[in-house]
């Protein structure tokens, strides 16, 4: 289950794991340490989670249950900080009973807004792919979490530029479409990562372009070639493939 969750983690896949409650410390222990608790009476096995999980927490009374369900669903909802979310009750709190109030807080019903890039951004990546002329789009699980399938095919097919997927992004646009050349990196296939040697410009959609997407940068050694991204935090042009944080890098991609 640690291996599980720190692959989610680094995939930005959502998911939440509720570890047995014999591997929780009780609420109310006496005498030796329970089964799960580990090196110390504090510690339990599912302490190991915590490094792996983009939320963890040990629910150790029923009262808890309402803040740890808000904030594990926060993170799960959040398309840029989800991964995997530890909530693990204690056993000590298995068949008690609290008194939970019904109202949820204003801040757990407030909905999430899109952020919209600034014209000036808008702009700038219209010029940049205006003055490319083998642009390929890397299509990411960001596109499945904003509900843009439809919006990335009508650009993909207006202007004619190949797709390609990650892990996460499969599925976005049917595996027969013209433009989808199916997955990339090192799961990738022949067309896909040959397209991307020779394209002059990336266009990442929701997609962090990880190791598995670039192969550990391996299909960008051969030539120089720009970068865009389009994420929940705007656009970024770059030219060396690194994430960064609004500004322009030199270097050989």
């Amino acid at each position: 289950m640690v291996t599980a969750a720190g692959t989610a983690t680094v995939n930005r896949i959502p998911v939440l794991f509720s570890p047995r409650r014999h591997l929780c410390l009780p609420a109310a222990r006496s005498g030796a340490p329970a089964g799960g608790a580990v090196l110390r009476p504090n510690v339990t096995a599912n302490d190991a989670f915590k490094a792996v999980s983009r939320y963890w927490d040990r629910i150790v009374r029923p009262e808890q249950l309402m803040s740890a369900c808000i904030n594990a669903m926060r993170v799960l909802a959040d398309p840029a900080e989800t991964g995997a979310v530890t909530a693990g009750p204690a056993a000590g709190c298995a068949g008690r009973l609290a008194r939970v109030s019904g109202r949820v807080p204003a801040e757990a019903r407030s909905p999430r807004r899109a952020t919209r890039p600034a014209p000036a951004e808008v702009a700038r990546a219209v010029a940049l792919i205006r003055s490319k002329r083998k642009p390929l789009v890397i299509c990411g699980g960001g596109v499945r979490y904003s509900g843009a399938e439809r919006a990335l095919e009508a650009f993909c097919a207006a202007l004619n530029v190949p797709l390609a997927e990650t892990q996460a992004g499969k599925g976005v646009l049917p595996w027969d479409h013209p433009c989808n050349l199916g997955g990339i990196g090192v799961t990738g296939t022949l067309a896909a990562n040959t397209i991307a040697r020779e394209a002059d410009l990336v266009i990442g959609v929701g997609t962090r372009l990880g190791d598995f997407t670039t192969a550990s940068k391996w299909l960008s050694r051969t030539r120089r070639f720009e970068f865009l991204t389009v994420n929940v935090n705007g656009f970024d042009a770059q030219q060396d493939g690194r994430a960064s944080r609004g500004r322009r890098r030199q270097g050989d991609a």
